[in-house]
């Protein structure tokens, strides 16, 4: 049994009328039919509404009224298009149009014009012809200006726009409707169509332009189309569709994993509610296939992947054409093959692109689709088999499709990239120079299209530094690089949850390293600093930017201070949003970049909260040398920094393989060294391999450049190390041959910073006078091994000073996090687990749960000095993303902590108790942190000298 609808009286009524001969009536029932087949989506009255206005018609041959019959037959023949997909009807509806409008006249007239321009819409979508767009936007162009013409205005302007690729056409269509908007009520049932309509248009000119703030505006249009129709309406299906779409380009363009999961999830609903192989089915499983893909190529989710092949093999042939359908299938194939390595799922997709390709008319938009990814599962199977012929297939197919995509677009952009990558395949194959410079062009056309999303320009930009590099370019390697390094903050913008910018950032993995030493071949070592410092710990850096001092501007424009203040503590780091909070996030963010022009735009604010510029870099090195250690394939190079300027030491014997060899090595040793028996002594023996490699080839050339040759005999010199790329992960402090005096520990007292901004923020950190420690003591945590000396190393450090004590059950997150502000100093005695797959989830395990990165990234104290991590793995990030050094003891550096000490590694509990008793009496007698944890990690070596994964993992790092 059918639900009722509002318009089944209205329906029965002129049933009635029309059986005593009403011609009105009739007219009205088949209008009022249209309307809830609108609503409830069942053909059975739109057939019937057709039917009676065709015997209307037939029996009013001569009479005028025929000509509003014909009319209402046309409307009612668009949407017999929209469902059936018989283009036959929009002929007749178009046909009917012109033969009634010269003989109508006021509203009558306008409304069959209204109703033609639909018509040619529909018509120049479904055949591509944009001459049927063109007589659309001249025709609404002389009508009267009401909403519904500036509904059908709108629509036909952004028709013209996607088959010509006319900008203006766009921007006249946003006109068009927000003026539409603005003078249409609320209640007027044209509101929400012209709303929606709008935001499709501006989404569309977002997608066209990369402009931001005008795809928040559209999402915010088309959220607010969907919430006001009624949930019973299918044109709430068309609306949820049209959101779905503007957040999978959300997601396309920014990284915003949850923005696709919704557009996922939506067409899921859209599915459930449409009836299986009718022809808004077979468009809606496009969108769904679509929308799919996106999600997949960032999760890599199979199931879902599989799920979507389903769906696309019961919608072949229900499409709004013919090669749509299988060209998504083709993508899913392809998308399958590069996750699982099935050949099957490469032929097929080979041989659904390749049907695409032959059927479909050369230039039209599927047939430059299906060439351009002809090309790419080509290139796929020139990567699995090694076979030329493929690749051969892959540059002729990709070099066609760049060939017939429109210049500027992002079709095109996304195309050059694929054909970049397949010509410079090609060079390493053949070494002709000439196909090596036609790709570099192609990737050099790709970064300069600004409508792509970030994440595709710095592939083509690095792309294309590569090609420079390749040839000794070294100066357009280096610019290539910048270009590449420059962009990566539109990569993370703050608005992304912490674990879509981790994923970003890892797929950039080594690009600052390998810019900064393609600028010291072209002899720029100042330029080499400054992409370190933009290209590595980025999101380290976008939290120090929003903890900068604003008082300069409060002084000049408080009001303007007061709101960039807000949005910064709007935007702190976070997880995944959906929905609404998601938009406002993503529209604060927008709003925050747009604040930071306007405060630029003041006099003497030109460089306001931008990176600091080499003389501030250099100041960060005023207490003593920094040393940038740059591992690339290029060239590995120890950077010292001084106050002075730079000096390069090249590090001939360091390369990325033989950085990653020694850290799993270490990795491998550290597993054993557990284990008591022969294993452990092995292991043993491997960390202190590992300490004299890093001795040989890393530490003691910096140290013997610097002049630090000997143990020294009364003052420590100091020396910060900011490592780069996995070198982050080994212990560089304890470098050296044991147990001869060649090491670091008896040369230097070191400390680690993540960058020189992070040096450089730490040091002006105020910090209050007095010594009031927090001492947070945990030994048997819910579900974790106990750890027997806390207690004792707990009350021995509070016996040396002021302390507070958080023990046990009292030691909650909530208390810990209250704690915290209030004292100068904090001590953990605790378990530390660090996430080797999420290190933003890395955590210490407090009563009730974990403290991790992300919560202490969200912190902003003041005043406070020391924080003391006495667990395990503390300061170790993660092997896929070592850039961002991402880990507890850079958490409590962000948090406002100018100094932390911590551990690389798990730590034995009794050793964890004696370093860290060590330290505190240290630093209660008078001594500097670094200073007390370099004595007490010497004196711990001492008693473990054959057992270095015992002290080598305690490090300093901050001022």
């Amino acid at each position: 049994m059918t639900s009722p609808t509002p318009f089944d009286n209205e329906i029965e009524r002129n049933r009635q009328r029309a059986a005593r001969g009403s011609v009105n009536a009739t007219n009205d029932l088949a209008m009022a039919l249209r309307d809830r087949h609108r609503l409830t989506g069942d053909p059975a009255d739109l057939l019937e509404g057709i039917a009676r206005l065709r015997t209307a018609i037939g029996y009013t041959r001569n009479h005028p009224v025929k000509y509003t019959l014909r009319v209402s037959l046309s409307a009612l023949l668009l949407d017999h298009f929209q469902h059936f997909g018989d283009v036959c009807a929009l002929h007749e509806a178009l046909a009917g149009c012109d033969k009634a409008l010269p003989l109508l006249a006021g509203e009558n007239r306008l409304t069959a014009a209204m109703v033609r321009v639909d018509a040619l819409v529909l018509l120049a979508e479904r055949t591509r012809d944009p001459e049927y767009a063109a007589e659309a936007v001249e025709s609404a162009s002389r009508l009267p200006r009401t909403p519904g013409v500036q509904l059908v205005l709108g629509k036909a302007l952004r028709m013209r726009y996607e088959l010509t690729y006319d900008r203006g056409a766009l921007v006249d269509a946003a006109e068009v409707l927000e003026e539409g908007v603005r003078a249409t009520a609320v209640d007027d049932p044209n509101y929400l169509l012209v709303l929606n309509q709008l935001g499709n248009v501006l989404q569309c000119s977002a997608e066209d332009t990369g402009d931001e703030s005008v795809r928040e505006t559209a999402i915010r249009h088309l959220r607010a189309a969907v919430a006001r129709t009624p949930s019973a309406s299918q044109a709430l299906l068309h609306r949820k569709v049209d959101l779905a779409a503007a957040l999978r380009v959300r997601g396309r363009q920014t990284g915003d994993v949850a923005a696709l999961r919704e557009g996922v999830v939506l067409l899921r609903e859209v599915l459930a509610a449409t009836r299986a192989g009718t022809r808004p089915w077979g468009n809606r499983c496009e969108n769904y296939l679509i929308a799919v893909l996106e999600l997949v190529e960032r999760t890599g989710d199979i199931e879902l992947l599989d799920q979507a092949v389903e769906v696309g093999r019961s919608a072949h042939g229900q499409g709004s054409d013919d090669a749509t359908i299988p060209l998504l299938l083709g993508l899913l194939h392809h998308q399958r093959f590069l996750r699982t390595r099935l050949r099957r799922d490469l032929a097929q997709a080979i041989t659904a692109f390749t049907e695409v390709v032959r059927t479909i008319p050369y230039g039209e938009r599927n047939h430059v689709a299906a060439l351009g990814n002809q090309g790419r599962v080509w290139f796929s199977e020139y990567g699995f088999s090694g076979d030329p012929e493929a690749l051969r297939r892959a540059v002729t197919a990709l070099g066609s499709a760049v060939r017939a995509s429109a210049p500027g677009t992002v079709g095109r952009g996304q195309t050059q990239i694929n054909y970049g990558d397949a010509l410079y395949a090609q060079y390493e194959l053949s070494l002709d120079p000439g196909v090596l410079t036609s790709a570099g062009h192609a990737f050099r056309e790709a970064v300069e299209i600004e409508a792509l999303p970030p994440m595709a320009r710095i592939r083509a930009a690095r792309a294309w530094a590569r090609t420079k590099a390749e040839t000794g370019q070294w100066r357009e390697a280096r610019d290539a690089y910048a270009c590449a390094v420059g962009l990566l903050p539109l990569v993370v913008p703050r608005r992304l949850a912490r674990v879509d910018q981790q994923r970003a950032l890892a797929e950039l993995n080594g690009l600052a390293a390998d810019a900064a030493a393609s600028a010291l071949w072209a002899d720029a070592p100042e330029t080499a600093v400054r992409l370190l410092e933009l290209g590595r710990g980025v999101l380290g850096g976008q939290v120090l930017q929003s903890r900068s001092d604003l008082s300069r501007l409060h002084a000049v424009a408080p009001e303007l201070a007061e709101r960039l203040d807000d949005a910064f503590d709007r935007l702190i780091p976070s997880g995944h949003l959906m929905g609404a909070a998601a938009d406002e996030r993503h529209d604060l963010d927008v709003r925050l970049s747009h604040l930071l022009d306007e405060v630029r735009a003041l006099p003497g604010f030109a460089d306001f909260l931008a990176p600091p510029g080499l003389a501030e870099l250099l100041a960060s090195a005023a207490a003593g040398p920094v040393v940038l250690i740059n591992v690339s394939r290029y060239r590995s190079d120890a950077l010292i920094v001084q106050p002075s300027g730079i000096t390069p030491v090249q590090l001939p014997d360091v390369t990325p393989d033989s950085v990653a060899d020694q850290a799993a090595a270490l990795g491998a040793a550290l597993a054993a060294s557990t284990r008591p028996g022969a294993g452990e002594t092995d292991a043993q023996t491997t960390v202190t391999g590992i300490l004299g490699w890093l001795w040989d080839f890393v530490a003691e050339p910096v140290l013997k450049r610097l002049g630090h040759t000997t143990t020294p005999s009364d003052s420590w010199p100091r020396v910060w190390w900011s490592p780069v790329g996995q070198l982050a992960l080994l212990p560089i402090h304890a470098a050296g041959h044991y147990p001869d005096s060649a090491t670091v520990l008896d040369r230097v007292v070191s400390s680690y910073t993540p960058t020189l901004r992070a040096l450089r923020h730490a040091k002006a950190r105020r910090t209050r006078a007095d010594g009031d420690l927090v001492v947070v003591a945990i030994g048997d945590a819910p579900g974790a091994k106990t750890l027997r000396s806390v207690e004792r190393e707990a009350t021995h450090i509070a016996a040396l000073t002021s302390a507070t004590r958080l023990d046990g059950a009292q030691a909650t997150v909530d208390a810990v996090r209250a704690a915290l502000p209030s004292h100068g100093s904090a001590h953990f005695a605790c378990h530390g687990v660090s996430d080797p797959d999420d290190p933003s989830a890395s955590h210490l395990l407090l009563h009730d749960g974990p403290l991790s990165v992300l919560d202490l990234s969200a912190l902003d104290l003041s005043g406070v000095r020391l924080a003391v991590l006495s667990a395990c793995e503390t300061s170790l990030g993660a092997h896929w993303i070592p850039d961002e050094s991402l880990h507890l003891v850079s958490a409590f550096q962000l948090a406002g902590y100018p100094q932390v000490v911590g551990t690389l590694w798990q730590v034995n509990d009794l050793v964890a108790r004696q370093v860290a008793v060590d330290l505190h009496e240290g630093i209660a007698a008078g001594e500097d942190a670094a200073m007390a944890l370099h004595h007490a990690v010497r004196r711990c070596r001492e008693r473990f000298h054959k057992s270095p994964t015992l002290w080598a993992a305690h490090l300093h790092s901050g001022r």
